[in-house]
């Protein structure tokens, strides 16, 4: 693969995590809005069974953003090490951002779920 394409490519492949990092972020940050603003519209909490579940949404979905937000940050930490020199603290650093993306991930993941099954249990 010549240069100018390996280049091409890295680029598509940061703008895609980019935009892979502001969907995570935007889909949780929703999704806590609706089940806390909108459920009462949905099921009557008062009368509802497994509350523990609108719970586990809300606790999902918080945590993504929060584990999102340390992934931001540890991505920066990493880019500032490559940027010094610093090869294989950056790589340590990149390493945590994928993980915490992957976390961010199943968090949502979760939330949606259960606020998906915290319905269907009480409609």
């Amino acid at each position: 693969m010549d240069k100018e394409r390996k280049n091409q490519l890295l680029k598509i492949r940061d703008y895609a995590e980019e935009q892979f990092d502001k969907l995570l972020i935007y889909l949780s940050s929703g999704g806590l809005i609706l089940t806390i603003g909108f459920v009462e519209n949905i099921i009557k909490i008062n009368e509802s069974t497994c509350l523990s579940l609108l719970i586990m949404t809300w606790i999902s979905f918080t945590g993504s953003l929060i584990v999102m937000l340390f992934s931001h940050r540890s991505s920066l930490r990493s880019m500032d090490l490559e940027l010094k020199g610093k090869e294989e603290k950056s790589d340590f650093w990149d390493r945590i951002t994928k993980c915490l993306n992957w976390v961010g991930l199943i968090l949502l993941i979760s939330g949606v779920l259960s606020f998906i099954i915290y319905v269907l249990i009480n409609l």
